[in-house]
């Protein structure tokens, strides 16, 4: 879990003990191409922490999946609102490909805050994180041309090589049909 507590390393400084007691939180999760980690109505239970392969999060809007979030080894991915309101999500979690995860259990990590505030801090800063990356993902809809966009997202090679094209144009907020469009007119494709 060296991965997990260098990424929180990055954020917060942790003592021994701190580690301790969050790793008792967690686990280890495998899955496989496809597979949903969490279902669209489901209450989050969880936390992950990507160790190797992709995860998505996804919602339907007018019976059309629409993919909202990417995350590679080395991220965080939750579903957030679910995690805060203790009610089910309109989201699901799916893996792009095979992959591990660690599943931080929800429920023990909060509790965790009665004993230890820095853990408390930590999270404070990983909802931040989260605020933020949400913001700029709205910025970057409501300024932004699709064609701009794209440009932004093909900088991410790694994420480009590993994610189907239909969930990189709803992603993006259009068609395949306008990512290909784009793609053609485009010198980075």
């Amino acid at each position: 879990m060296k991965e997990l507590f260098d990424y929180f390393g990055q954020l917060i400084k942790l003592s021994e003990t701190e580690i301790a007691a969050i790793q008792k939180t967690c686990s280890i999760k495998k899955g496989s191409k496809q597979e949903i980690i969490e279902a669209i109505g489901s209450t989050a239970n969880a936390i992950y922490f990507l160790r190797s392969g992709v995860v998505r999060t996804f919602y339907y809007k007018d019976g059309i999946e629409v993919t909202e979030y990417f995350a590679l080894a080395g991220d965080l991915v939750a579903r957030v609102k679910s995690l805060l309101t203790n009610k089910p999500s309109a989201k699901a979690i799916q893996l792009l490909e095979d992959g591990e995860l660690i599943a931080i259990n929800a429920t023990q990590f909060f509790e965790l805050f009665k004993t230890y505030p820095n853990i408390e801090r930590l999270y404070l800063l990983l909802l931040e994180a989260s605020y933020i990356a949400v913001v700029e993902r709205v910025e970057n809809i409501q300024f932004h041309s699709a064609k701009e966009r794209y440009a932004a997202l093909i900088l991410k090679e790694e994420l480009m090589q590993k994610v189907p094209l239909k969930y990189i144009a709803s992603y993006l907020g259009i068609t395949q049909v306008s990512l290909s469009r784009i793609r053609a007119n485009s010198t980075i494709s």
